[in-house]
């Protein structure tokens, strides 16, 4: 007879009657269908007390017993034709079909994609796909500080700001480390304007204009000012920069990768069967 886990023996004392037979331990029963003390194991989570433990697992076996007997009512009812339930079971064959075959591509993939994908790839891919890379939205490369109003020292910070190189810009961060209430001061990552308006109030009518004019900017609030400073711009519909798709080539080009690993698998298994002579098709 099967055993069952320890942390569940006090479990199956407080749930109903079991029974066994060569199988296991029954705890639920519904015509010919058995559910088994194993089929509970690992339901319940780390840590929770007794009480809720057993709720969980009457709750759990309730539920199987209604799946169950519903079923058997469904299985066994006239109007569920001869030709229906053919069709069903093809429909259940192709599904476990499916899992079993992604099971497999899964494992194939896990054992040999590569997923290492040189600078020189993705720059390759850009190059040859640039067309395919429009900007949905706009994008800024940034600079900002935003400091809550009773900081005092605002007027070096802005002639930082104003005088921007990178030395200053090291300046700013280490000011900004210890007095500011949130700041983004990598300035050669692209981000998307509309995320920079979330943080910073800016109001524009004309973008093109606005970015054209403005390439240091301090707005106040009943909070918070906020220095900001744009060094490079890019508007929608225009051309995507590299360095903003990097991310999504890498992805792009891995996922061929893996296409490509499962379209040779596919081959090769049927090349196989050709050459054993597994495969026969009548005319």
């Amino acid at each position: 007879m099967k055993t069952i886990l320890p942390i569940f023996v006090f479990l199956l004392i407080l749930a109903s009657c079991s029974f066994n037979n060569e199988e296991g331990d029954i705890i639920a029963s519904v015509y010919d269908k058995n559910l088994y003390a194993e089929d509970v194991v690992g339901i319940v989570p780390e840590g929770a007390n007794p009480i809720d433990s057993v709720k969980i697992v009457k709750d759990f076996v309730n539920q199987w017993v209604k799946k169950q007997v519903v079923l058997h009512k469904a299985l066994n009812n006239d109007y569920i034709l001869a030709s229906e339930s053919k069709e069903m079971e093809r429909k259940v064959e192709d599904y476990k079909n499916t899992l079993i075959i992604y099971q497999y591509q899964r494992h194939l993939v896990d054992q040999k994609l590569d997923t290492v994908v040189s600078y020189q790839e993705i720059e390759d891919y850009y190059n040859n796909h640039t067309k395919e890379f429009t900007l949905k939205g706009d994008i800024v490369q940034v600079a900002y500080v935003k400091f809550n109003n009773d900081f005092k020292n605002i007027k070096p910070v802005r002639k930082l700001f104003k005088d921007y190189n990178p030395d200053n810009l090291s300046k700013i961060k280490k000011i900004a480390e210890g007095k500011s209430a949130n700041y983004f001061l990598d300035d050669e990552t692209w981000i998307l304007f509309s995320d920079l308006k979330k943080e910073i109030p800016i109001k524009t009518y004309n973008k093109n204009l606005f970015f054209k004019n403005n390439k240091y900017i301090e707005l106040k609030d009943s909070l918070y000012t906020y220095m900001l400073r744009i060094n490079n711009y890019k508007i929608e519909d225009s051309v995507s920069p590299l360095a903003f798709e990097y991310d999504n080539i890498r992805s792009l080009i891995i996922n061929i990768r893996k296409m490509e690993l499962i379209d040779k698998m596919e081959e090769d298994v049927f090349k196989e069967a050709q050459e054993q002579g597994a495969i026969k098709i009548v005319d």
